[in-house]
C-alpha cells in the first residue's frame, strides 16, 4: 500500500489527475449539482495551472528548501574527506538480454555537486548510497548509476565506494555510519537535493552523526527561461517532489525516525 502511494500521489500522475477530475465530472451529469461540477473542474484547472507554474513551483519549494547552501570553499568542510552522496532513484533499460542503469535528472544534479566537491576537496573518498529501488527482479541498485554517473565527471574510480543495501533514507544514514566505522571516520559532507536535505540531516543526526551540508541545484541550468506564469512539466514535477517530500516527513516523524 505504502508503494502504490509513493507511486501514484503526486500531483504529475495519471491516476492522481482521474480522481480529482472523476468527481467534477461526475457532477456534470446530475442536472441538480451540475453547477458545483463546473466549479469543481474550474478549481482543478486553476490548481494544475499554478502548480504547473515556476512561481507556483517556486514559493511551494521554499517551504523545504531554506537553512542550507552548497559549500564555498575548502575551509567550510572543515576537514571532512568523505563525501556521501544520496541516490535519487535510476532508470535501468533492458534489451536483447542487456540493461543499462542511469541516473534520473535529481540524481543526475546530486552528482554534479559530487562533482565539484571532489574537485574543491583535493579527491576525498566519496560514497554513492542507494540500493535497489526497482520492483523489476534484476534491477541494478542506484549506486551503480551514481557510479558511472560520477566516473563520467572525473571522480576515480578508486575513490568511490558503493552502498547499495539500502531501501530508503533511513537505510542509508545506517548504514553509512557503519561504513564509516569501518574505516575510522567520522566528520562528512552529505550531497542530496535541496527538498531532501532537512530529512536527511535529521535522519543522520538520529544515528548520532553530524553530517555537513550541500545540496545540489534544486533545478538544472536553463539555455533560456519561460514566463513565471506558463505550465510546464518540468515545474508541475517538482510539485511532485515536495509533496512526496512533506509527506515522507511525516511518515519519518509518525515512526519516530527523526530525532
Amino acid at each position: 500500500m505504502l508503494d502504490f502511494l509513493k507511486e501514484n500521489l503526486r500531483p504529475s500522475g495519471v491516476l492522481f489527475m482521474l480522481a480529482v477530475l472523476t468527481p467534477g465530472t461526475v457532477l456534470l451529469f446530475v442536472p441538480s449539482l451540475a453547477r458545483w461540477g463546473r466549479r469543481w473542474l474550474a478549481a482543478v484547472v486553476v490548481l494544475y495551472a499554478l502548480l504547473s507554474s515556476q512561481l507556483g513551483a517556486s514559493l511551494l519549494a521554499r517551504t523545504l528548501t531554506g537553512g542550507y547552501r552548497p559549500l564555498a570553499s575548502a575551509e567550510e568542510a572543515r576537514g571532512a574527506r568523505v563525501i556521501v552522496v544520496l541516490g535519487a532513484g535510476s532508470v535501468n533499460l533492458r534489451a536483447s538480454g542487456r540493461q543499462l542503469s542511469s541516473v534520473t535528472a535529481e540524481a543526475g544534479l546530486r552528482v554534479l555537486e559530487a562533482a565539484r566537491l571532489f574537485d574543491l576537496l583535493n579527491g576525498p573518498l566519496v560514497i554513492a548510497s542507494g540500493g535497489v529501488t526497482e520492483r523489476d527482479r534484476g534491477a541494478a541498485p542506484e549506486s551503480v548509476a551514481l557510479q558511472r554517473a560520477l566516473i563520467a565527471l572525473g571522480v576515480g574510480a578508486d575513490r568511490i565506494v558503493l552502498e547499495s543495501e539500502s531501501k530508503n533514507t533511513r537505510d542509508e544514514a545506517t548504514i553509512v555510519k557503519r561504513i564509516l566505522a569501518d574505516r575510522g571516520l567520522t566528520d562528512f559532507i552529505l550531497v542530496t537535493s535541496p527538498l531532501h536535505m532537512r530529512r536527511s540531516m535529521l535522519a543522520f543526526e538520529q544515528q548520532g552523526m553530524h553530517p555537513i551540508a550541500s545540496p545540489s541545484q534544486l533545478m538544472p541550468d536553463r539555455p533560456a527561461r519561460r514566463g513565471a506564469f506558463l505550465p510546464s512539466d518540468m515545474w508541475l514535477q517538482l510539485c511532485d517532489d515536495v509533496l512526496y517530500e512533506w509527506l515522507a516527513c511525516g511518515y519519518y516523524w509518525w515512526r519516530g525516525w527523526l530525532p
